[in-house]
């Protein structure tokens, strides 16, 4: 027997109904953006791919520590463990589990710093940006040797695969592997229909044994304890970019994220203000800024020694307190019309 065409373009229908009520808020955000950051479609889309692949490597993970681990024979989470289509991401995107603050902040830094990896490609090969590390690995200091090779396998692992987009579970924060994992705990029961407790024993598994130590960035924050008071030169072409900002982070105070930020800002502005209280040249600087901003804006010598490093420094210092302490603050001095007369 056929199927009834028509039963799908009811059930479509439906679906479609269901979500044309949210098209006010899709057009708001469209129409009133609240950042000066501007989102391009390469970068939506890889904040997409960048969520759809971790997804599908966390439901991969759990699947496979609960068939390995804990003998777990059930078929469909079997089968979603053997393969890499990835099966729970739009059960969490139509739950609304994808849209934490918390979460798309992540992505966001980490397609902006795929955005920074191709503007600096196209400025230097990605052969010479693995020989810009390789000169550490004969250094006299053991510590200095070990830390500049683990960095070198964290970038092998993330540039390993044919995806455009590089997404691995190591470089995940906790909170994030966290706020993601049991949600697609959630989403795989339900997909299919198995209520045991091995899932989430696979759950608990995963989240114990991830050591956020092993991430990229974490690697390049140790190399740049290590190295940056013996390397005045700092600059992604020398470093490569993650050794570079993590430099930049140590002598600012900063933290890689937030440089990542403001590299996606207008003209990248705070960036400048940080190289200005770091005592950087003009020149520097504006080659700095000429790698890393791939076009448009130019910044010139007159418009970076006019800024006043004093004022500068004043607001890195505030930029650089707890995230957590300035978005507290942002939020007491927003209106609040909820209160009483």
């Amino acid at each position: 027997m056929h199927q009834n065409p028509g039963v799908g373009l009811v059930q479509q229908a439906a679906a479609t109904g269901i979500t044309s009520a949210y098209i006010s808020d899709d057009f708001a955000a469209a129409l009133f953006p609240k950042s000066d950051i501007i989102l391009s479609d390469r970068i939506l889309s890889n904040g997409r791919q960048y969520l759809q692949a971790i997804v599908r490597q966390i439901e991969t993970e759990i699947c496979v520590i609960a068939a390995e681990d804990f003998g777990l024979t059930h078929d469909m989470i079997i089968e979603i463990g053997n393969n890499d289509r990835g099966h729970s991401y739009p059960l969490l995107q139509n739950a609304g589990l994808l849209e934490t603050k918390i979460l798309l902040e992540h992505v966001f830094t980490c397609v902006q710093r795929e955005e920074l990896g191709a503007r600096l490609l196209r400025k230097i090969s990605q052969a010479e940006l693995e020989s810009v590390l390789v000169r550490h690995l004969d250094n006299e200091d053991q510590a200095i040797a070990d830390a500049a090779m683990a960095l070198l396998v964290a970038q092998s692992r993330d540039n390993s695969g044919s995806a455009a987009i590089h997404a691995h579970i190591a470089n995940l924060p906790a909170e994030i592997l966290f706020a993601l994992t049991w949600p697609i705990v959630a989403a795989v029961q339900k997909l299919s229909g198995y209520d045991g407790p091995d899932l989430k024993k696979a759950a608990e598994k995963l989240l114990s044994r991830h050591d956020e130590s092993g991430g990229t960035q974490r690697r390049a924050q140790r190399l740049a304890q290590f190295v940056d008071q013996l390397d005045e030169n700092l600059h992604p072409l020398h470093d490569g970019l993650d050794l570079f900002l993590a430099r930049m982070a140590l002598r600012s105070g900063l933290s890689v994220n937030q440089l990542i930020l403001f590299t996606a800002e207008p003209q990248m502005m705070r960036l400048v203000l940080a190289m200005r209280t770091m005592d950087m040249s003009a020149d520097q600087a504006m080659s700095i800024f000429g790698v890393l901003e791939g076009g448009g804006q130019l910044l010139t010598r007159a418009s970076y020694n006019e800024i006043d490093r004093e004022q500068a420094a004043d607001l890195v210092k505030k930029w650089s307190s707890n995230i957590l302490y300035q978005d507290a603050q942002r939020r007491l001095n927003t209106p609040y019309t909820g209160l009483a007369d």
